[in-house]
C-alpha cells in the first residue's frame, strides 16, 4: 500500500503529463470504486453530490456520495472540457471523432512512468485506494 506522500508525489507527477490522468489518480484514492467504472463515468451520473454508477459486469448500480476532492475535480473537468460526456474523456488524436473514455491501459502506462523514482512498490489503478 502507499503512503500518502507517495500518491501525492504521483499525482504531481501524473499533472506534468495530463490533467485527466492526475484527476482519474486523484478520483480513486476518494471513491471506494474500481478504475473500470470510474473511467465510464459521464457527467450525466452525477446527481449533486451522488454519483450513479451504471450496473457494470457483475457489479450492480450503485449510488455513492461524492467526496469534495472529487466533486472540485468533476466540476473543474466540466469547465475545462464542456463539450466532454465522460468526466474522463479520451482526447487523444487517434480517437479524435469517437466519444470515449480514457483506457485503463493507457491509465496504467502514465502511472507507472509516473511512479518511477517515486516508489519502489509496484504501482497500478488499484494503488491509489484508501484501503
Amino acid at each position: 500500500m502507499l503512503t500518502f506522500d507517495e500518491v501525492m508525489a504521483i499525482s504531481k507527477r501524473l499533472m506534468l503529463i495530463s490533467d485527466t490522468w492526475a484527476d482519474l489518480w486523484m478520483s480513486l484514492h476518494f471513491l471506494p470504486v474500481n478504475v473500470g467504472r470510474i473511467i465510464d463515468l459521464r457527467f450525466s451520473d452525477v446527481d449533486g453530490n451522488s454519483l450513479i454508477l451504471k450496473r457494470k459486469g457483475q457489479f450492480g448500480e450503485i449510488r455513492t456520495s461524492i467526496p469534495s476532492p472529487v466533486v472540485a475535480i468533476i466540476q473543474r473537468r466540466k469547465l475545462n472540457y464542456p463539450d466532454d460526456v465522460f468526466i474522463f474523456q479520451s482526447h487523444s488524436n487517434r480517437v479524435k471523432a469517437a466519444v470515449v473514455p480514457v483506457t485503463v491501459i493507457a491509465f496504467n502506462a502514465a502511472l507507472k512512468k509516473a511512479a518511477d523514482g517515486v516508489t519502489s512498490k509496484s504501482v497500478s489503478s488499484k494503488s491509489a485506494s484508501i484501503g
